[in-house]
């Protein structure tokens, strides 16, 4: 298996240049995941009169039956390569990926493409098993938990209930034991990795994304030994995109919520008071900006204090505008989840509130701290931030319109402020920063000393914020001054 990845900011082209590939070699298969129904119309309207009948990209109908059983049909019946959404991709059987194991190729190779990174390590939905249950499975003996990794193995030793029995997630647990990818760390995490036998079907793995080293999957990969190929990027094009983005994105001090955390427990603390100040800064947002409710998009944690926050917004003017989901649920047409990767549905949006200080899941860098590596969370957490931000306008670069992105939490406002002062700062010198750094490996309580020092080194280096702490801990802040004043 060899992974590719072409990881470069968003407008760059990344689809128009996966597309070019797929038109070019048309004896592959492909195996396409995509974020939004939008973009599976699109590969299939400019791939499939490139490709031969026999190889046409087809999406999972449900018109008889489930797409997942359609899915599996075609597969079985070889009627050409697919196109599906990350969603399709969650629910991929064991059957499926068999089938795709399977298949013969005579020419060409068997290849997937994926937009935006697959998350190979996730927590487990405390739905459908808490930690308490976990905790009195391990009491009462029916699990082992590895004391040095974490890895939970049923004890088979013990007589199963299943699911008429009295407890009714041991048919569940069973089998993500069997799978040998759950966990159970720190006695608070229940973590479960995604097998790589999906990814292991394919001869060539491209990964279309931004801010590659950040993501869950390039860290899963690397604690595996698996390699990737970084593909080049035209440096004239990215620095187009950095000099439109520097020109028209606009990042206020003046929004900001202080007083309050805007982590989840924050909000659940102090839900009214977070939620009157975040009312009112959207408010004040438009009329200090003359944007109407048509271009405004905000997002907040799907519920804070037991309440759903959508259901909240709409009784608001600033929820008035609504709309069904896909469940049928009437929400506000302005409000977007902050998890949202891929969507073209609010380029038109001019201001964009962000009010929740986002935080990678404490689980996962446990699992990684297990397997000897580090997750860096401020570098997760910049990179999602920015994916919900270019949903707005500031994708559109024929719009030629400016986007006020109002972020509420001042500590995510840094970090942006901070990655949009290092976009300047390449556009002015003409050239960019070397773009396939891994992540600096370092233990957590180092990596907290070093931000530490980073943030002191800033203060007493005006102009140092277009540097990252990467950057710092890369050159080290001496070299980093020295080039400062070549800036200056």
């Amino acid at each position: 298996m060899k992974v590719q990845v072409q990881s470069a900011i968003m407008s760059y082209g990344k689809s128009v240049s996966a597309i070019k590939t797929i038109q070019s070699e048309t004896d592959n298969f492909y195996f396409v995941v995509l974020p939004y129904l939008e973009e599976v119309n699109r590969y299939k309207n400019e791939c499939n009169s490139f490709l031969p009948d026999w190889n046409q990209l087809i999406e999972p109908s449900n018109v008889k039956g489930s797409k997942n059983s359609n899915l599996l049909i075609n597969l079985k019946e070889r009627t050409g390569s697919v196109v599906t959404t990350h969603a399709m991709f969650d629910k991929l059987s064991d059957e499926q990926i068999r089938s795709i194991k399977k298949r013969p190729m005579f020419r060409g190779e068997k290849m997937l493409v994926l937009d935006e990174t697959i998350d190979l390590v996730k927590p487990v939905s405390s739905s459908k098993i808490t930690i308490k249950e976990l905790k009195a499975d391990v009491e009462n003996g029916y699990i082992v938990v590895n004391e040095t990794t974490g890895l939970v193995t049923w004890n088979n030793t013990l007589e199963f209930e299943g699911k008429e029995g009295s407890y009714r997630h041991h048919e569940y647990l069973k089998n993500l034991c069997e799978t040998g990818m759950l966990y159970f760390l720190d006695g608070r995490y229940v973590i479960m990795e995604l097998s790589m036998d999906f990814l292991e079907c394919f001869d060539r793995v491209l990964v279309l994304t931004y801010r590659w080293t950040s993501s869950i999957m390039a860290n899963f990969l690397k604690v595996n030994g698996i390699k990737w190929e970084v593909l080049p990027l035209n440096q004239e094009r990215v620095l187009d995109v950095y000099k439109y983005i520097s020109e028209h994105l606009v990042i206020p001090d003046e929004y900001s919520i202080d007083e309050y955390k805007l982590s989840q427990r924050g909000w659940n603390d102090n839900a009214e008071k977070i939620k009157n100040l975040f009312n009112g800064y959207v408010k004040q947002a438009m009329r200090d900006y003359d944007i109407p409710l048509e271009e405004v998009l905000y997002t907040t944690f799907k519920f804070a204090d037991g309440e759903d926050m959508q259901k909240y917004l709409k009784t608001l003017s600033i929820g008035k505008y609504q709309k069904k989901d896909k469940t049928g649920n009437v929400v506000p047409v302005n409000f977007l989840s902050h998890t949202t990767l891929g969507t073209n549905d609010y380029k038109h949006c001019r201001l964009m509130v962000y009010g929740v200080s986002k935080h990678i899941m404490p689980g996962v860098q446990s699992y990684f701290a297990q397997k000897g590596s580090s997750m860096p969370g401020d570098d997760w957490e910049l990179s999602s931030i920015i994916q919900w931000l270019f949903r707005g306008c500031i994708r559109d670069q024929d719009s030629g319109k400016d986007m006020i992105a109002v972020i509420l939490c001042p500590r995510m406002r840094k970090m942006v402020q901070s990655w949009l002062a290092g976009i300047k700062r390449q556009v002015e010198q003409g050239s960019l920063d070397e773009s396939s750094k891994d992540v600096i490996e370092i233990d957590p309580k180092t990596r907290r000393k070093k931000m530490q020092n980073f943030k002191q080194w800033i203060q007493k280096n005006p102009g140092g914020e277009c540097f990252s702490f990467h950057d710092y801990l890369e050159h080290g802040g001496p070299n980093l001054k020295r080039k400062l004043k070549k800036i200056a």
